[in-house]
């Protein structure tokens, strides 16, 4: 059968790793999969969209970020990851009176690896599943400047024949700065409670991040120009900030670079980047980042009215 060990250098490989040497908490929280960014648009910007307002995708960020997207809408994102592990982001957005609820998913699924059993023996293959499903609401307090969002999350993890399970929500908030164009964001992910481990008496830790964050539309620029810095504070590793800029070229197109000082391992993160273009409603992004020793990551989104 596989292995605890197993699993763990799995997603050691994929994310606990990063720190391994760095932070005495690395590795000590379960369901990493809920560190792996969601969404093309975030990804460019290097992670850097705590405080980025009128997005589906928000959800994974700051459940406050659902608020503003007009009309009923959809969002599909999916990510090659690195080795066979691939993710997928889905949203569906539903304006209702003042309020903004959203109802979506994420996966990740890591192919099919060897299953041996203690001697070596082929056992055939098997497979590994992670899923969080969530419910989002978000809605603006206190005459217009503040948005307040929170998520009901269920978080499962799968390989072979074993299963973890946890509830979950999401906290957060959206309020508008002094200076016109600036917002700042605070959110709090994967506060809750494991309901059943990998083995009997065992039980990981959720992944908790804080992450707050301002953006930024700066006004007389030549060209539509937002700006974000993230601040982002894990339970299982050490703290980081993340940037990006979003420039609005001519005909609906986007370019997106970031930046984000996450480490891995001895180096960090580094340089993102990506765009878009926008027509009749819908919305294509594409983001590249990559992960040392580990290789590149490609993101693409659709969302659209439906």
């Amino acid at each position: 059968m596989p292995s605890t060990a197993l699993r763990l250098a799995l997603v050691a490989g994929l994310l606990a790793a990063p720190a391994a040497a760095i932070n005495e908490n690395a590795g000590t929280a379960g369901f990493s999969f809920l560190k792996i960014g969601v969404g093309a648009r975030a990804a460019a910007l290097g992670g850097a969209f705590t405080a980025v307002p009128g997005d589906l995708e928000s959800a994974a960020w700051n459940p406050a970020g659902v608020f503003g997207v007009q009309a009923r809408s959809a969002a599909v994102s999916l990510t090659r990851y690195v080795i066979d592990t691939q993710t997928g982001f889905l949203a569906v957005g539903l304006p209702e009176g003042p309020r903004m609820w959203a109802l979506s998913a994420n996966y990740v699924t890591y192919g099919e690896m060897a299953h041996t059993d203690e001697d070596g023996q082929d056992l055939g293959t098997f497979s590994a599943f992670d899923m969080a499903t969530a419910v989002t609401a978000a809605q603006k307090v206190w005459q217009d400047r503040l948005t307040l969002g929170g998520s009901a999350k269920w978080i499962y993890s799968g390989i072979h024949d074993y299963s973890s399970d946890a509830w979950a929500v999401d906290l957060g908030f959206l309020i508008r700065g002094p200076v016109a164009g600036m917002t700042f964001g605070g959110s709090i992910s994967n506060l809750g409670s494991v309901r059943s481990g990998f083995s009997e008496g065992y039980e990981d830790a959720l992944p908790v991040l804080m992450r707050a964050g301002v953006s930024h539309h700066p006004a007389h620029f030549p060209i539509p120009l937002m700006l974000s810095v993230d601040f982002t504070v894990p339970n299982d590793n050490d703290p980081y900030v993340t940037l990006g800029a979003e420039l609005q070229l001519a005909g609906g197109l986007y370019l997106r670079p970031g930046y984000s000082l996450r480490q891995e391992g001895e180096e960090t993160l580094g340089l993102s980047t990506g765009g878009g273009v926008e027509m009749n409603n819908l919305r294509v992004d594409y983001a590249y980042s990559s992960l040392p020793a580990l290789g590149g990551v490609h993101r693409l989104s659709l969302r659209g009215r439906i």
